[in-house]
C-alpha cells in the first residue's frame, strides 16, 4: 500500500472519530414506543409525502420550542 492511501484511509479515520465525539457530545435521540399498527401507519403516512418518520417529529419538536420560546417573550 502507498503512502498516500495510508495517510488518506488515516485521515478519514480520524474525520469519523471526530464526527462520532461530537454526536455523542451534542446530539441526543428521541424515541418514543407505540403499538405496531400504529406506527406502521404512521410510516406509511410518511412514505406517501415523501418524507420519513424522523423528519416529521424533528419538525414537530422545533416548532413546538419555537412556540414555546414565543410564549416565554410576550410575559
Amino acid at each position: 500500500m502507498s503512502r498516500k492511501k495510508v495517510s488518506e484511509e488515516h485521515k478519514k479515520e480520524v474525520h469519523h472519530r471526530n464526527n462520532v465525539k461530537w454526536d455523542r457530545e451534542n446530539m441526543r435521540s428521541l424515541t418514543c414506543r407505540m403499538r405496531r399498527e400504529e406506527a406502521d401507519i404512521f410510516k406509511d403516512w410518511c412514505a406517501k409525502r415523501n418524507t420519513t418518520p424522523g423528519r416529521v417529529l424533528k419538525e414537530f419538536v422545533l416548532e413546538v420550542i419555537s412556540e414555546e420560546d414565543q410564549d416565554s417573550e410576550e410575559e
